[in-house]
């Protein structure tokens, strides 16, 4: 795995505070060509929670302006998490998403779920989280799995809107 396939206009540790980021992981796979990242920025209250976006334009420092948005949404709720937030570059209708989403599990794994757990964000969905929760080998590596792997049904309300 590689990093030399991100942008470098902004040094994401120029970012950095005294609250994190606590990890920023930039990976990159020469099979599929996927490019990641994971944000792991503060894991004082649990494991980083955040979801991992799917989009063409993700950047690692835009990854950890949302991580840092997941540390203040879970100490805010009094959650037992962390924030964190995991970034795919790429369209997710023009390339093989299963291949990719499992890439970029295969490559956080060492992370999953002790220091992060995944969820849905933009360009993913519940099915990309049984084949990321597959990949790492373990249910709880992820929120917002289908209801067969014993997720919750969104129409239970599982996210806000606004």
């Amino acid at each position: 795995m590689s990093s030399q396939h991100f942008r470098k206009d902004v040094d994401v540790w120029s970012l950095a505070d005294e609250w994190g980021p606590e990890k920023v992981i930039q990976v990159y796979d020469p099979h599929t060509k996927m490019q990641g990242v994971l944000v792991i920025d503060n894991t004082a209250m649990g494991p980083g929670k955040g979801g991992i976006r799917f989009q063409p334009t993700v950047t690692p420092q835009e990854i950890f302006q949302l991580a840092r948005v997941m540390t203040w949404k879970c100490a805010i709720a009094g959650l037992p998490f962390g924030g964190a937030k995991g970034g795919i570059r790429g369209n997710p209708l023009e390339v093989d998403r299963v291949a990719w989403v499992r890439a970029f599990a295969k490559a956080i794994k060492p992370y999953v779920p002790l220091q992060y757990i995944a969820a849905t964000d933009m360009g993913t969905t519940a099915m990309d989280m049984a084949v990321f929760a597959h990949e790492i080998g373990d249910m709880r590596a992820c929120t917002g799995k289908p209801t067969e792997l014993g997720g919750i049904p969104h129409e239970l309300g599982t996210t806000g809107y606004g």
